[in-house]
C-alpha cells in the first residue's frame, strides 16, 4: 500500500463512536481539514444522531449512528477505519474486515493487537487470543518512534495510554543504551480513562478528593511497553509500574525514576531525541497537568542531580494517549501534514 497525495480526502469510517475515545477522535476529525467522516457506529444509540449523543458536536457534525452489521457493507466507501472497541472485541471484528477489504487501513485503539506476544495477551488480558497469526501484521503506533513503518501499512495498533507516557519517557532511554536494571515507574490517572460506563472505582464520591492504587506491577500495558523497549535496545531491565487512580477526569501524570542516569545526561538525551517533535515538549522541572489536558500533546519534565535523575511524562489520556495519537498516525499514513486536525491549545484554567 502506497500513500496517497496530500490534497486528496481521506474517508473516515469509526466502529464505536459513542465512548470517551470515539468521541474524542470525532472532536478531532470534525476539523481535520483533509478528512470526510462518512459513518459512525454506536451499537446502544442506532438511530440516534450524534449531537445527541455527544453535544459537543453539535453543528458540527449532522450524522445518525448506524449498527456494525450495517457499517460492514459501506467499508468498501472509507480509506480508514478506526475500532474503538472495549479491550478483546477488535480481534473479532478486525481480521474479517481487513480480509475483505485489503485497501482499507485499520487503527485499533483497543488492547488486541499491540504485541506479538499471544501468551502475554493472555496473561493480561485474560483471554486466549483468537487471531494469533495476526498479531504480527500490525505496526505498533507510538508515532515518533514508528514514522517509516506506519507509512505503509494496512494494520495499526493504537497504544495504551499509560503505555504512551511510559513510551515516551522510556524510549530515549532505550535508544541510547541507558535502560537497564529496574526501573521503577508511578503514574496518576484521570477516571476518564475507565470508559463511560459507571463503576464503583469512577464513581464521584469515591474517586473525588481520593487517590488509590490498582493492579500494582501487574497493569496490561506493561505487556505492550517492555515489548516495544526490547526492539529499541538489547539491554536488560525490568519495569516495576504502580499506577494511580486519581480526583479528576483528564490526564496521566507519571514519574519514571532513572538511577545512574544524571539530570545532565537526561538533559542531552531527551532533547536530541525529541528536537524536532512538534507534539512532544521537553522542560526542566515538573510540567503541569493542565498543560495538556483537553490537548493532543505531551511534556516531558527533567530533573536530577549528579547520579540520578528523574523523568515527568505528561499526556491527556484520551489526547496523545489514544485519539491524537490515533490522528497523528493517520496523518503519518496518508503524508498529510503532522499536525493536521491537531493545532489546537488546552484550555489553561
Amino acid at each position: 500500500m502506497t500513500n496517497q497525495p496530500t490534497g486528496q480526502t481521506v474517508g473516515v469510517g469509526i466502529i464505536g463512536g459513542s465512548g470517551y475515545i470515539g468521541g474524542e477522535l470525532l472532536r478531532y476529525l470534525v476539523v481535520h481539514p483533509n478528512v470526510e467522516i462518512r459513518w459512525v457506529t454506536a451499537n446502544s444509540h442506532v438511530g440516534e444522531t450524534v449531537a445527541s449523543v455527544l453535544p459537543n458536536l453539535g453543528g458540527f457534525l449532522d450524522m445518525k449512528f448506524i449498527d456494525l452489521t450495517v457499517a460492514e457493507e459501506q467499508v468498501g466507501d472509507t480509506t480508514v477505519v478506526f475500532v474503538a472497541l472495549p479491550h478483546n472485541q477488535s480481534q473479532d471484528v478486525i481480521p474479517r474486515l481487513a480480509e475483505r477489504y485489503s485497501e482499507v487501513v485499520f487503527i485499533d485503539m483497543g488492547g488486541d493487537f499491540r504485541t506479538p506476544d499471544p501468551d502475554g495477551y493472555e496473561k493480561f488480558y485474560g483471554r486466549k487470543h483468537g487471531a494469533v497469526e495476526w498479531l504480527p501484521r500490525f505496526v505498533y503506533g507510538l508515532t515518533e518512534y514508528r514514522r517509516k513503518e506506519l507509512a505503509t501499512t494496512q494494520l495499526v495498533a493504537n497504544p495504551g495510554c499509560f503505555a504512551t507516557a511510559m513510551d515516551l519517557a522510556l524510549a530515549p532511554l532505550a535508544a541510547a543504551g541507558r535502560l537497564q536494571g529496574d526501573v521503577f515507574v508511578s503514574a496518576l490517572t484521570g477516571s476518564s480513562g475507565a470508559g463511560n460506563k459507571p463503576l464503583s472505582t469512577t464513581h464521584h464520591p469515591q474517586r473525588g478528593s481520593n487517590v488509590r492504587a490498582y493492579k500494582p506491577l501487574v497493569h496490561q500495558h506493561l505487556l505492550e511497553v517492555e515489548c516495544f523497549l526490547r526492539t529499541l535496545t538489547d539491554t536488560d531491565f525490568r519495569i516495576h509500574f504502580v499506577p494511580q487512580s486519581g480526583p479528576f477526569v483528564r490526564g496521566i501524570f507519571a514519574t519514571v525514576f532513572t538511577p545512574a542516569v544524571s539530570g545532565s545526561e537526561l538533559q542531552e538525551i531527551f532533547q536530541d531525541a525529541y528536537a524536532d517533535e512538534e507534539i512532544v515538549s521537553v522542560v526542566d522541572g515538573s510540567p503541569e497537568l493542565r498543560w495538556v489536558q483537553g490537548a493532543p500533546r505531551a511534556v516531558l519534565g527533567l530533573s536530577g542531580e549528579a547520579d540520578r535523575g528523574v523523568v515527568f511524562s505528561i499526556i491527556d489520556n484520551l489526547g496523545k494517549g489514544a485519539a491524537g495519537q490515533a490522528i497523528q498516525n493517520l496523518n503519518c499514513r496518508f503524508g498529510l501534514p503532522p499536525m493536521a486536525g491537531l493545532s489546537l491549545p488546552v484550555g489553561f484554567v
